[in-house]
């Protein structure tokens, strides 16, 4: 088949981005014809797939998304594709994997509808849902529901997610073994407990809500830690409120295509997000056997929930409970232990798991 796969932009680190990257390299090793509709492309791009690649010459987020949607419109109307799978809520798709939470029912509210930017983004996902061919993959089952309390969707065009991550994130006493290990050579000084942030976007995953924790801790309770931050975020303006922090040791590491070594280095994940429709890194986490400190926010915080160490933080009082989860945390030995399995994640390949649903969809 011919099958274009849409993303707003692609870069090797966000959890989205990962997901795509592995389904469309798994419909290309079946054999299918690749085409990739993108604002922006980073980074090398299999010479046997098609890429059209719009750039940004809009000026504002929700104008780009908007000429990224005309785009695929235009292209569904030419016949050039037996389907377009998008990664990102654009009109014209044909399968949409849902990447996001629900717009219409989470931010199109009061005076936001009055807008412009909400009602791009409304508009959008009401020409891509009102559509009642769509065929949709949902990552949580509250997911599911807002968007079906929303949008009147029909049962057998769609489907669940499994919760699952490549086998070399699930726990091992080698794995670990070896991420300690390495945190001996990396780490500025030993006895500290290790804290583990990883995103892509710095602010919406609430890297500052963490440094705002972290400053109100006492120098004592502040000194028990060291900050790992992974991602190719915007780290100007954390680094100088991290150099405020006596005490602290902390590291930017910076986008990375392997992250399972810091999985098993790490003694906590950090992930104080204010939006996240599940949480990749907190499966990863989960398969690692990785306490994890998160907000209520997240869509796979049902997987904190099965870990005795792990604490969930109130989305609207979270700064203040971060705070206390990370000074009860200082008292802890400078290695927490693992936790127990979690029998909620799988190593099942999602990649296959989708292309499988794609292929029995379009075909």
């Amino acid at each position: 088949m011919q099958l274009a796969f849409a993303i707003t932009e692609f870069f090797p680190y966000g959890g989205a981005q990962r997901d795509f990257f592995a389904v469309v390299t798994e419909m290309a090793k079946r054999g299918h014809q690749i085409s990739v509709i993108t604002l922006k492309w980073h980074g090398d791009i299999n010479k046997d797939w098609t890429l059209y690649e719009l750039g940004k010459s809009q000026s504002t987020n929700h104008g780009r998304i908007r000429a990224l949607s005309d785009c695929v419109v235009s292209l569904k109307k030419q016949n050039l594709f037996d389907a377009i799978i998008g990664f990102t809520k654009l009109a014209g798709l044909d399968v949409y994997f849902a990447a996001d939470p629900c717009f219409t029912a989470n931010r199109f509210k009061g005076l936001n509808k009055l807008l412009p930017r909400y009602r791009t983004y409304a508009g959008i996902e009401k020409d891509l849902f009102t559509n009642p061919k769509l065929k949709a993959f949902f990552l949580t089952e509250h997911q599911r529901q807002q968007y079906q309390q929303s949008f009147d969707l029909k049962q057998e065009n769609q489907t669940l997610l499994p919760v699952s991550v490549e086998e070399k994130f699930h726990f091992t006493q080698a794995r670990l073994e070896a991420g300690r290990d390495w945190r001996q050579q990396m780490q500025q000084a030993e006895n500290r407990i290790l804290l583990l942030f990883v995103a892509a976007d710095f602010n919406t995953k609430g890297l500052d809500r963490l440094i705002e924790a972290l400053s109100a801790l006492s120098f004592v309770a502040r000194s028990q830690f060291e900050l790992w931050i992974v991602g190719n975020g915007k780290q100007a303006n954390y680094e100088r409120s991290l150099k405020q922090l006596t005490g602290l040791n902390y590291r930017f590491w910076g986008g990375q295509t392997e992250l399972a070594p810091f999985y098993f280095a790490a003694d906590l994940l950090v992930h104080p997000a204010r939006k996240e429709a599940a949480g990749m890194v907190l499966a990863e986490a989960a398969a690692a056997r990785l306490p994890m400190l998160i907000s209520n926010i997240c869509g796979y915080g049902f997987l904190a929930e099965q870990s005795s160490l792990s604490r969930i933080v109130d989305e609207k009082n979270c700064t203040k409970e971060l705070t206390q989860a990370l000074t009860d945390y200082s008292k802890q030995p400078e290695a927490l232990p693992r936790t127990e399995a979690n029998p909620l994640v799988s190593a099942e390949s999602r990649a296959v798991f989708c292309a499988d649903n794609i292929e029995a969809w379009c075909q």
